[in-house]
């Protein structure tokens, strides 16, 4: 099968660090090796790092990023959607131009705010369209970040929900939200987040890491958001060294919070205890989860907990103990004294007890990550690409009827 794979958000590299781009690339990875002809289209490419066999175009939409246009009250709204109209001809005139060409027999859109390309060139080009979708991007924005034309936001991501041929969520609060905005329940599938066995196991070789030498290492591997629950897991450290020294804590990636997070441990004058690492290529990781002793998902708690992380299944694969919160997909995919154990979300205390539960415990450790990479074999990308072309040849077998 011949896939045009789309991802049009300027704030994802396909080469990057984020989790993001690690989907796309494992994603397309995955996909390929199941015999597909991928090409992906993305506004965004970034500085590759290392050798990758998909085929990539980037696709100038000139404009998109909204410089040169205004960029308060109603001029923002303008900006937005002149941004949007220029991205999408761009995007859609490459698309028409390579499917002349290629004669693609899949759209796979990751969806972003703003984007209707995905469906709107199926339409255009009789082919069928999958949309995967990661979070309520609309929410997100208007929740951290500035949505002036929420409107409009809105109107696209209910087309988007409405004429995509499937929606594939991540999790199912993602399917929860889609479907309350115009998604058909029946084409919306959940499809979480997966880790590479060939890359995270535990046979690989723990990276060095300067000054955690002798030390029982915990360890967080992410961006560095306010969801993601960096300040309790800082607050449980804290705790931890006041009863015992031998702690070290490794926190991998970076991202808003970063700046907050060096003060803080300058205040606390926790230099010597903690290490940022900063961002790190994804090949780095696996050999730095290895130097942890205890890996940790600390979300607080939140209503709409929708999150599917990535961080979760490349720990298990890599038959780390977990301590995470208990919300969400981590509780649905971490069985609580068998694959991982569970805290209440926002608890530093709770993260302090089932640490050192973990600590004194060698045994539990064990078992709890012999189970966890075990486990993790049904979190494959190549399950995922699976699951992904099973949903497509229903919709070309329809299509063909």
């Amino acid at each position: 099968m011949k896939i045009a794979y789309l991802s049009l958000d300027r704030g994802v590299p396909v080469h990057g660090t984020k989790g993001a781009s690690v989907h796309i690339r494992e994603l397309a990875k995955a996909l390929t090796a199941c015999g597909n002809q991928v090409t992906i289209l993305a506004v965004n490419v970034g500085e590759a790092l290392a050798p990758f066999q998909v085929k990539i175009i980037e696709v100038d939409g000139s404009g998109s990023s909204g410089e040169g246009f205004p960029k308060t009250g109603e001029e923002q709204a303008l900006s937005e959607e002149l941004r949007l109209d220029l991205l999408q001809t761009a995007i859609l005139e490459r698309l028409r131009a390579l499917h002349a060409r290629e004669g693609f027999d899949l759209i796979y859109e990751r969806y972003s705010l703003w984007s209707a390309v995905g469906v709107r060139a199926a339409t255009h080009l009789n082919v069928s369209c999958l949309v995967e979708v990661n979070a309520p991007l609309v929410v997100e924005q208007q929740r951290y970040r500035k949505l002036t034309s929420a409107s409009e936001a809105k109107a696209i991501e209910a087309e988007v929900f409405g004429r995509a041929d499937a929606l594939l969520a991540v999790s199912q609060g993602v399917k929860a939200y889609a479907v309350a905005n115009g998604a058909d329940l029946d084409r919306t599938f959940i499809i979480p987040n997966a880790a590479d066995p060939f890359r995270f196991h535990p046979a690989v070789s723990a990276e060095p890491v300067e000054g955690i030498d002798g030390s029982f290492a915990i360890g967080f591997v992410g961006s560095l958001k306010p969801w993601h629950g960096i300040d309790i897991l800082l607050e449980a450290f804290r705790r931890l060294l006041r009863r015992s020294p031998d702690y070290h804590l490794l926190i991998v990636g970076d991202g808003p919070l970063k700046d907050w997070l060096k003060s803080t441990i300058q205040e606390c004058h926790l230099e010597r205890a903690v290490t940022l690492t900063g961002a790190v290529s994804h090949d780095r990781i696996p050999g730095l989860i290895q130097r942890l002793d205890v890996a940790v998902a600390p979300y607080p708690f939140m209503e709409d907990f929708y999150f599917s992380p990535l961080k979760l299944f490349e720990y298990m694969a890599m038959g780390k103990p977990i301590v995470a919160s208990r919300i969400g997909q981590l509780e649905e995919v971490v069985r609580h004294g068998e694959t991982g154990l569970l805290v209440q979300p926002g608890d530093p205390d709770a993260l302090v007890e089932q640490i050192e539960r973990l600590r004194f415990d060698q045994s539990l450790r064990e078992a709890i990550g012999r189970a966890a990479a075990l486990q993790a074999r049904n979190y494959t990308w190549e399950t995922n690409a699976g699951k992904v072309m099973d949903i497509a040849d229903q919709l070309l077998g329809r299509r063909a009827a």
